[in-house]
């Protein structure tokens, strides 16, 4: 035998070995009533908060309305931003908005004063926002559904 027949023995023999052992990462995850809802997805690109703080997922979507203080660099989140925001009630949280790239490259902008309705999930004493308003236009940021934030490139049916 040659050597690149040896060559491609081997190899063809590795691959096949591979594909009988290998776990299924790639299987669909299941689409029953409730599955799609993840503390994972809602948690992509957000600082972890500490252990006194739950968060599962599944808690309600809250909508507020309030007046943007800033909007600042998330920390702990390398290239994400956050908006400092007070609500009508006067109460102060941050909303997690997300990455800087895709914030930027938006229509619609945000600056200290804005009046704004921010959409989203209660994260401790912040938001987690799936979309935020002001006048009549909108950023969508995340999917309510799931959590899986509109900058990912695939979404699951």
């Amino acid at each position: 035998m040659t050597r690149v027949t040896i060559w491609f023995a081997v190899v063809t023999a590795t691959l096949m070995v591979n594909m009988m052992f290998a776990q299924p990462s790639f299987a669909q995850k299941s689409q029953t009533a409730g599955a799609g809802v993840s503390r994972d997805a809602w948690t992509l690109g957000i600082p972890a908060l500490d252990a006194k703080t739950p968060f599962t997922g599944t808690e309600a979507i809250v909508v507020e309305p309030g007046t943007v203080k800033k909007i600042e660099p998330m920390t702990g989140v390398k290239g994400g931003l956050q908006m400092r925001f007070v609500t009508d009630q006067g109460n102060v949280r941050k909303v997690y908005m997300g990455p800087k790239w895709f914030i930027e490259n938006q229509k619609i902008k945000f600056m200290a004063g804005d009046k704004v309705q921010v959409r989203g999930k209660k994260y401790g004493d912040a938001i987690i926002a799936t979309e935020i308003s002001k006048g009549d236009l909108s950023m969508k940021l995340r999917n309510e559904e799931d959590g899986m934030p509109v900058w990912e490139s695939s979404f699951h049916r």
